[in-house]
């Protein structure tokens, strides 16, 4: 065992549309790549806790998957990190990390509407410290955050299991727990997860250098999450970026 640990969660269920597995597959061998590179401990959760009705919820168990580690980063299955990446956990001190979301207002602030109106009707949220929850490094202590969040869905588990009001899953929970408890949030700039990609032009290249077709994603950021596109793209577009880089890993 290591003093660092990376967790993902991969679980095929038979309630989500499409196969995790199909696309995680990516993400796994490059975090695997870059976890035997740096010498930091890599765990995947690949079997569903029958305790959670959806397989998002797994995610909770690092609290007890990751208790004997210094520092921990939580990365969703539909991320890949760059082969070449520094390692985040020489940087990370006391406290949780992550990179802001305001990816899309209309659907944060909905969100937080929702969410807030009907668990936290007297707490008002700092957005300027909301964080993207696919991609999470922190320290031991800050852990804990996980288990509250575990807590509280074994608490609202049937109305959580039958939310129909939008505004995802867990994310938004885990930012309003994040600050309700006073946890020491820390913003990293955005190439530690670099979401929204379709929107940021990071698909791109530039045309005007020479042969070079190598995407701005993967020239200008080191965590890439294939996420706010329509999820039947993912697959092919995470595939795409392995046969591309997938040779650095090796």
């Amino acid at each position: 065992m290591t003093k660092n640990l990376v967790y993902m969660v991969a679980v095929n269920h038979d309630k989500s549309t499409y196969k995790n597995s199909d696309y995680a597959q990516y993400g796994i061998k490059s975090w695997e790549g870059w976890c035997k590179k740096n010498k930091v401990d890599f765990i995947v959760v690949d079997k569903h806790n029958q305790d959670y009705t959806f397989p998002i919820w797994n995610k909770l168990d690092v609290c007890d998957k990751g208790k004997d580690y210094e520092k921990i980063a939580i990365v969703d299955s539909d991320t890949m990190i760059h082969w070449d990446a520094p390692n985040p956990f020489e940087n990370i001190d006391k406290g949780l990390y992550g990179v802001q979301d305001n990816a899309n207002l209309r659907w944060l602030n909905d969100s937080v509407k929702h969410y807030g109106g009907d668990f936290f009707p007297d707490y008002k949220i700092n957005l300027d410290k909301y964080i993207n929850a696919g991609v999470v490094y922190l320290d031991n202590d800050s852990l804990s955050v996980y288990k509250h969040l575990r807590d509280f869905y074994f608490e609202h588990q049937e109305e959580l299991d039958n939310w129909n009001k939008g505004g995802g899953r867990e994310q938004t929970l885990f930012n309003f727990l994040l600050q309700i408890n006073n946890y020491d949030v820390n913003l990293l700039p955005p190439i530690w997860n670099m979401f929204a990609m379709h929107k940021k032009e990071m698909f791109s290249h530039n045309w005007q250098d020479g042969d070079d077709k190598t995407p701005f994603f993967i020239k200008y950021s080191w965590v890439w999450h294939f996420t706010g596109f329509p999820i039947e793209d993912r697959t092919r577009i995470m595939k795409q970026t392995w046969d591309m880089v997938g040779k650095n890993y090796e």
